[in-house]
């Protein structure tokens, strides 16, 4: 099997992977392709749900016995450790395959190692070091190596860049396929968060609704100063909410709903406290920052975004945007990684290089 054929598998193995999205958090998404000693695929899996069978088990478990003498294509280096299940590296070891084609080492120190077991028992092994691979990986990644979830800004705009539907129009800027779309994701992640400004301005409910829900994201309210209505949607029994404020604000009247009370400069939350706390309190990796565009300006100037998520109408506002984001887009080191149509909407996804 030639390079390109190889690369395929891992690439098909990433496909598989990111069935896992929204289930096998906060463990890394992993996708697995083995094929015989002929090359031909007898077994698939993916990392379906937390706790359960890692990618490599369910695709060994698929292939059986004709694993002898194949190979394994598996999008990130199998572990190494007894966690809530066994070591993959001695379920491939016991399978008596061939041969380990990975397409990316894993950054966490404890369950690595697994490169060195495999070829201690005599198995070749092969790192690619793909950047796709990557990719799937970051938000794991970014968690494990600076204690703060994978952060997706998320926004409807006009053409030209405004937040606000011209005037006269429906007050939902994206289709309706792109709301749903966006509430489909709200089911895989682990928190919403918000400006205050949009909770007195639109009272959402912030939660996943008219799809499956595989998990229910905690709402946060960004809200220095607690001016968040106590009648607003987020504090109904939906789902868990937190208020992030000032320190020293009198929260008495919100026990309701758990506080973070965070430092300030110049009157803006430092928020990388909170997203740490998020990561030490709830093993958060996802976080989708849903508005305004004032708190978007805060989190690009923390450098706290890693992507930008973007449906943009094909309509044009006829006043002209407080905060444009086209401008603010422009303004931050980006690469575009993915493009698509959904309804009359375009959605761009960026990733923000840091």
């Amino acid at each position: 099997m030639n390079v390109e054929d190889e690369l395929s598998l891992v690439h098909q193995a990433i496909k598989l992977a990111e069935q896992g999205h929204g289930t096998a958090e906060p463990n890394p998404l992993v996708g697995c392709i083995i094929t015989d000693r002929n090359g031909v695929v007898i077994g698939e899996g993916f990392h379906e749900n937390f706790g359960e069978e890692h990618a490599e088990i369910n695709a060994l478990n698929q292939a059986g016995k004709s694993a002898k003498g194949g190979t394994a294509y598996v999008t990130l280096e199998p572990c190494n450790h007894q966690g809530k299940t066994p070591p993959c590296t001695e379920a491939l070891i016991g399978s008596e395959i061939s041969r380990v084609v990975i397409g990316t080492k894993d950054p966490h120190n404890i369950a690595s190692g697994g490169i060195d077991t495999l070829l201690n028992a005599g198995i070749t092994v092969d790192v690619l070091d793909d950047a796709l691979c990557k990719e799937l990986l970051a938000p794991f990644a970014r968690k494990i190596q600076t204690g703060l979830p994978w952060v997706t800004c998320k926004w409807a705009q006009t053409k030209n860049g405004s937040l606000e539907t011209p005037i006269g129009d429906s007050p939902w800027i994206s289709s309706k396929e792109s709301q749903q779309l966006v509430h489909e994701e709200r089911g895989c992640i682990d928190a919403i968060v918000v400006g205050v400004g949009t909770v007195i301005a639109d009272n959402p409910s912030l939660t996943a609704r008219g799809s499956t829900a595989f998990r229910t994201p905690i709402r946060i309210v960004i809200d220095p100063n607690l001016r968040s209505p106590k009648e607003a949607n987020i504090f109904n029994s939906e789902a868990p909410t937190i208020i992030a404020c000032k320190k020293g604000q009198d929260t008495s009247s919100f026990s309701h709903c758990k506080i973070v009370e965070l430092p300030s400069n110049n009157g803006v939350l430092e928020l990388a406290p909170l997203f740490q706390h998020l990561v030490s309190e709830f093993d958060t990796t996802h976080v989708m920052v849903e508005g305004g565009a004032t708190l978007f300006t805060h989190i690009f100037e923390q450098k706290l975004a890693n992507e930008l998520w973007i449906f943009v109408a094909p309509t044009v506002s006829n006043t002209e945007p407080i905060i444009n984001m086209n401008t603010i887009c422009k303004q931050l080191d980006t690469d575009c990684i993915h493009k698509d149509i959904c309804g009359v909407d375009t959605v761009l996804r960026y990733k923000i290089n840091l």
